[in-house]
């Protein structure tokens, strides 16, 4: 008999451990952070390039498709000369299905099919707190200065077992023999589109004197726009249970569920498909979910995890929690999505009109090296004019996102700039921060829509005036912004990163930490020769004994 599927999550509390003394990243840890610090200071740009150029990209294929000459199915199309041009045509006639072959599940009138996939995982979290300490931390020119760390931590860990999207790895737990998660997934998330036929009437003066069947290439059915997914729940003959009383409620405010309920017949595919056969999935209902048990493990594995928990101390750790009926870490779930609107506008190229039922496919253009598709499928009555304006909408609107991150991402940043040109953003004032903050944002977001949309003309204008506003902004921060020591720029750049990845004084020596003379011109301030070469950047400074600051 197949374990039932139980929702409830699952606490447990972990060990807690006293760190003494400084909390700095040392060896792998510290290495980690830095390379985690780096990738987050050089992913951001790399990303603004790849979206600007992708939306340079999305824009011109829009405005090819809005200058072309479109033919509008139903009343202007001449079966004669229809291959090769873009069409666009209304249905509420959709013939369509879409299928999960691995499942033995079929949704008639569905465009698109999602099948999402769950595990039960355990997840871990932590709670640290420290106290407050100061240090003296000494330069190569033995300049020296306080400053303020964490020390003396508690880290408390807590874990949850519960049903999640993503698998999660226990190795790196801090018990990961009692808290082990099983890798399995036999059933990955995956989404499966229809083979849809649409019939648009034929209209002439007014009344039907036809009809066009048009085949849609699945391709176009990948991302149907205004209609969400929604959930699939196959209950006896297809009907919809009677709500509850807090159903009844909450439908009061939110509106009644959109749940699409299916007879329990159409599963009669299942108990032979591979998820039955292979991997043990059965329907357990509960909103519509295939649930796999975890089998048990071997001897040898049970063994060794056992010796696992031994050694971590979790052996003989009973706790409340594991009283408590839940799934098992390892169990998979999974449950369906469609979409299946009732009226689809479509725009794409006429690949083949020699049939009966026009084959009708995406229009595929070369624009910077990328291959980008004009044939989409929205839900509802639009025009042709109207869905090309919203999927330039929808692509300027995701651009707008990665901007967002990328002022968000110019903070730091500017803050690592200025130590490069021996200024302090951080320690000066708030409308020095945040003018450095808009001239690093606007001088790269300018410098990507000068390399990406060249000379074309489109917003030149605009990248013109963004440039020159960076310039102004950066400029007005250098000057008023505080000075910072001599020494090295490339070593002071260091020295930042160490610093926010938490190393040891011993691996972020500065050069000085003596300011820089304000007429002193900037070649001398920051030459290579402006400290002893012969001091390597990772020596050991003199590092007084902590003094712990008491928290109130």
């Amino acid at each position: 008999m197949t374990r039932g599927m139980n929702t409830m999550p699952t606490h447990r509390r972990g060990r807690t451990h006293y760190t003494p003394g400084a909390a700095d990243n040392r060896g792998v840890s510290g290495f980690c952070s830095v390379l985690f610090l780096l990738i987050l200071l050089l992913v951001p740009p790399i990303l603004l390039m790849g979206t600007e150029t992708a939306r340079h990209g999305r824009y011109i294929a829009l405005s090819h498709a809005m200058d072309s000459d479109i033919i509008e199915l139903g009343r202007d199309a001449h079966r004669n000369n229809l291959e090769g041009q873009l069409a666009h045509g209304i249905s509420s006639e959709i013939d369509t299905i879409a299928s999960d072959g691995q499942v033995g599940v079929s949704i008639p009138g569905a465009l698109a099919l999602r099948r999402n996939t769950q595990y039960c995982q355990w997840s871990e979290h932590q709670s640290k707190q420290c106290q407050k300490c100061t240090r003296q931390v000494t330069a190569n020119d033995g300049s020296s200065k306080t400053e303020t760390y964490d020390c003396n931590c508690i880290t408390q860990y807590y874990y949850i077992k519960t049903w999640r999207d993503h698998r999660i790895n226990s190795l790196m737990f801090d018990q990961p023999g009692a808290h082990h998660n099983p890798q399995r997934d036999p059933m990955p998330s995956a989404t499966f589109l229809g083979d849809a036929v649409v019939t648009v009437p034929n209209h002439h003066h007014g009344h039907r004197t036809g009809e066009t069947r048009v085949h849609l290439h699945p391709d176009m059915l990948s991302g149907i726009r205004n209609q969400p997914f929604r959930s699939v729940d196959f209950v006896p003959n297809g009907r919809a249970p009677e709500p509850s009383f807090f159903g009844r409620f909450f439908s009061r405010f939110f509106g009644p569920s959109n749940t699409r309920y299916e007879p329990m017949r159409m599963l009669r595919d299942t108990v032979d498909a591979p998820a039955h056969t292979n991997h043990n999935f059965v329907y357990v209902g509960q909103g519509g979910y295939f649930f796999s048990p975890y089998e048990n493990p071997s001897t040898t594995q049970r063994l060794f995890n056992y010796f696992v928990q031994y050694m971590e101390g979790s052996l003989f750790d009973w706790q409340l929690g594991d009283l408590m009926p839940s799934c098992t870490a390892g169990d998979v779930r999974f449950s369906y999505r469609v979409q299946d609107p009732a009226t689809v506008s479509f725009l794409g190229e006429v690949a083949d009109a020699r049939s009966s039922t026009l084959e009708m496919t995406p229009r595929s253009l070369i624009v910077n090296g990328s291959r980008e598709n004009i044939g989409f499928v929205h839900a509802g009555h639009h025009s042709a004019e109207n869905m090309i304006i919203a999927e330039d909408n929808a692509s300027r609107n995701t651009a707008l996102i990665f901007r967002a991150l990328l002022l968000l991402w110019s903070i730091p940043a500017a803050r690592l700039v200025g130590v490069g040109l021996g200024r302090e953003i951080g320690e000066s004032s708030m409308s020095t921060q945040i003018s450095a903050t808009v001239g690093m944002f606007a001088t790269l977001l300018s410098g990507t829509w000068l390399v990406t949309w060249g000379n074309d003309g489109v917003g030149s204008r605009d990248t013109l005036i963004l440039f020159a506003m960076g310039g102004y902004f950066t400029v007005m921060a250098l000057r008023s912004s505080v000075r910072r020591g001599r020494g090295r720029w490339w070593n002071g750049v260091w020295c930042r990163i160490a610093l926010w990845a938490n190393l040891s004084p011993e691996w972020r020596v500065e050069d000085s930490y003596i300011p820089a003379p304000a007429d002193e011109p900037s070649s001398k301030r920051f030459e290579l020769g402006a400290v002893p070469l012969n001091k390597n950047i990772c020596n050991t400074t003199s590092v007084l004994e902590a003094v712990p600051i008491k928290l109130h």
